[in-house]
């Protein structure tokens, strides 16, 4: 069953650390931010589009709709975006997600 909180590992014997699958989505946003050549495509009905976030088993996977901008070259563009989430989330929370999709919906013209 999906579950709403990543468990992180105890490092100590104080107690565990659980974040929101907010958390991720949150720093998957950021990274969308700082990248001038795509942008995340919102919904217009609740909640549809923006991005998917799902726990399962302690497994992170995360879905990011996006348009690419018509001049940047779409491959580069995801890869750079997947490591980018990638290597936020890794820093940020210690925690690796398993699987970061990028969907290109659309182009910015």
């Amino acid at each position: 069953m999906a579950k709403e909180y990543i468990v992180l590992e105890p490092k100590n014997k104080y107690g565990n650390i659980n974040l929101n699958k907010s958390v991720f989505s949150s720093i998957a946003l950021n990274v969308i931010e700082e990248d001038e050549n795509v942008k995340l495509v919102e919904g217009n009905k609740p909640f549809k589009g923006g991005i998917v976030t799902k726990i399962d088993d302690n497994q992170l996977t995360l879905t990011v709709p996006v348009k690419v901008s018509y001049k940047a070259n779409v491959s580069d563009v995801c890869a750079n975006l997947q490591n980018k989430i990638f290597e936020s989330i890794s820093y940020m929370t210690e925690h690796t997600p398993d699987s970061i999709e990028i969907e290109v919906v659309g182009f910015i013209f």
